[in-house]
């Protein structure tokens, strides 16, 4: 991994010497968890307060994957940092000639507007690949390079490579990289940043405010895969988390896949 904060360097260096017992696991949490030796999943929790790496399925958890819209996140800090947007706010567009609507989209997807908020929230994937585009092939790759992101390969195609294409990242990469941006580690704008983190705000409460996005698609070995990575700002400091897993269909993957995360920070006493 590259750029490797300080904070999360030693950890790297005795990654081998975390154990699954790490992770307290009280079966009255319930079922929806990611369990140590389940090959299909893993479960990445940082903590800054004690500065304490958690992993449940170590291998899996070191094993590149697609971002696929996890990476909406770092074209959405591209753009803003390029001036393709300029906040939150701006209504966004796309060339509805390259492309259609298709019929499996979801309602929310064919709404008559988006801004940076409504098309992060609903996941629009063509205003995120006509981002990309307008962010064009040379500062696409000049920023992953940058921003050390994952394996940095946008060979595939300028408007799809994080969906199943050449871009691959681990649950620990993204670990890095959110802990990375939320420190402001390169260098970023101030509006960057605030504005990244407006679009990321899940939950609100007077304990805790949860910051994540979501992911998901069809893998080569035709089942879905999963991701929900973040973080959580507490009165004990700031957590970041990667989640990943495979499921047989989409309606199983999106039905596990925000409860299970809730679940592990809920056990770790994050939230």
């Amino acid at each position: 991994m590259k750029n490797v904060s300080i904070l999360l360097y030693p950890f790297f260096i005795a990654l081998l010497l975390i154990q699954s017992s790490a992770f307290s696991q009280p079966e009255s949490k319930g079922t929806n968890l990611c369990i140590e030796g389940d090959k299909h999943c893993t479960f990445v929790l940082l903590s800054e307060t004690n500065n304490q790496l958690q992993i449940i399925n170590e291998a899996r958890a070191k094993t590149a994957l697609s971002p696929f819209s996890t990476f909406k996140i770092t074209n959405s800090v591209i753009a803003l940092e390029q001036g393709k947007i300029k906040d939150s706010k701006q209504v966004l567009t796309y060339d509805k000639d390259k492309y259609p609507t298709q019929a499996w989209w979801p309602p929310v997807w064919k709404l008559p507007s988006y801004n940076l908020s409504s098309a992060f929230k609903y996941s629009v994937v063509p205003v995120f690949r006509q981002m990309a585009t307008d962010i064009g092939q040379q500062n696409m790759q000049t920023y992953l390079e940058r921003l050390g992101y994952g394996n940095e390969d946008i060979s595939s195609g300028l408007d799809d490579f994080w969906l199943n294409g050449s871009l691959k990242i681990s649950a620990v990469e993204q670990i890095g990289f959110l802990q990375r941006l939320h420190q402001n580690q390169f260098n970023l704008s101030p509006t960057t940043i605030s504005t990244i983190k407006k679009v990321m705000l899940v939950e609100s409460t007077s304990e805790y405010k949860l910051y994540g996005k979501t992911g998901a698609g069809k893998v080569d070995d035709k089942t879905m895969l999963g991701w929900y990575v973040g973080f959580v700002e507490n009165k004990r400091g700031v957590h970041y988390f990667a989640f990943n897993f495979n499921r047989d269909t989409y309606a199983q993957m999106k039905a596990e896949r925000i409860n299970t995360v809730i679940n592990h920070l809920k056990v770790a006493g994050v939230i």
